[in-house]
């Protein structure tokens, strides 16, 4: 099983980068139909970024994140991933809120997170990290990912 970070679903608002935006819808698409689940924190995320960087509407902002969470099944943090996360934090090895969904992730089954916000390939608590936006279009891992 995957997830999805933030950044893939903000590039389906962001018309300043088509390239990752076709990706991207490419990326939703594919996950919606597979039943990939996104942790809740995704969709704080979401709307908190798209508000403050993309300057959009407060009531839009929270529409876009509803939709993402009735079209998706979600994965919520617990303490014990809370704890992991603040360990992480404390090592200087991951920030808080990368912890926090890798843990989190980790707990509900997911084997990998596509994201390009951290280290592509790198696997991170026993979850491997793929940036799903490859040179050419989607990555070939990130493919491979969502064909299950």
């Amino acid at each position: 099983m995957i997830t999805i970070d933030s950044n893939v679903f903000l590039y389906l608002l962001d018309d300043a980068a088509p390239a990752k935006q076709a990706i991207a819808a490419r990326v939703v698409s594919a996950a919606s139909e597979r039943g990939v689940p996104v942790a809740l924190q995704v969709i704080g995320e979401v709307q908190s970024v798209a508000i403050r960087k993309l300057k959009m509407p407060p009531f839009v902002a929270a529409q876009y994140a509803r939709n993402i969470l009735t079209t998706f099944d979600s994965l919520g943090a617990a303490s014990a991933d809370a704890d992991v996360a603040l360990g992480q934090l404390g090592s200087g090895r991951l920030s808080y809120w990368d912890a926090l969904l890798i843990a989190c992730a980790k707990r509900h089954g997911c084997t990998a997170i596509l994201t390009e916000d951290m280290q592509d390939g790198a696997t991170l608590l026993g979850v491997e990290i793929c940036n799903p936006f490859g040179a050419d279009g989607l990555s070939p891992r990130a493919a491979a990912l969502l064909a299950g």
